[in-house]
C-alpha cells in the first residue's frame, strides 16, 4: 500500500468486449478470479487440514439486447474471450472461456445476463 488513498472513480462505469465486440453493461457485473480453493479436511476426532484444488473463474453481467446481435448466440459458445473495464482502473479478462446457464432475454427491459466460466480470469489494475 503506498499511504495514500485514491480519490478517483471507485464504481458505476463498465464497458465489456466479447471477442473484441463492444457490449453495454446495464445491470451488476461479478467476477471471480480462478484460482485456488482451500478446503478443511477433518476426521472423527479432529481437524486434520486441509487439501487444495483449482477453481474456475467467471464473470456474469447483464448486457443490453441489441438489433445486430442475437444474445441466443451465446448459449453453449466457447472459446470466448471477454474483457471488462471498470471505473477504478481494474480490467478482467476471460481467456477462452465457455458460457454456462441458460440465456434469458427480459424483453421488458431490453436485457440479458450472460454468465462465463474459464480456467484462466484474471484482474489487473491500471494507475
Amino acid at each position: 500500500m503506498s499511504g495514500t488513498v485514491y480519490r478517483g472513480p471507485l464504481a458505476g462505469l463498465a464497458t465489456a468486449t466479447i471477442n473484441g465486440v463492444s457490449w453495454n453493461v446495464v445491470g451488476e457485473c461479478q467476477y471471480q478470479a480462478a484460482g485456488l480453493q482451500n478446503e478443511t479436511l477433518k476426521g472423527q476426532s479432529a481437524v486434520e487440514g486441509f487439501s487444495t484444488m483449482p477453481v474456475q473463474g467467471f464473470v456474469q453481467m447483464t448486457l443490453r439486447d441489441r438489433r445486430d446481435a442475437n444474445p441466443l448466440d451465446f448459449q453453449g459458445a466457447s472459446n470466448l474471450t471477454i474483457v471488462v473495464q471498470q471505473a477504478n482502473g481494474k480490467i478482467i479478462t476471460v481467456d477462452d472461456g465457455w458460457q454456462v446457464g441458460n440465456i434469458n432475454v427480459n424483453t421488458q427491459e431490453g436485457t440479458f445476463e450472460l454468465k462465463v466460466e474459464s480456467a484462466s480470469v484474471v484482474v489487473d489494475t491500471v494507475s
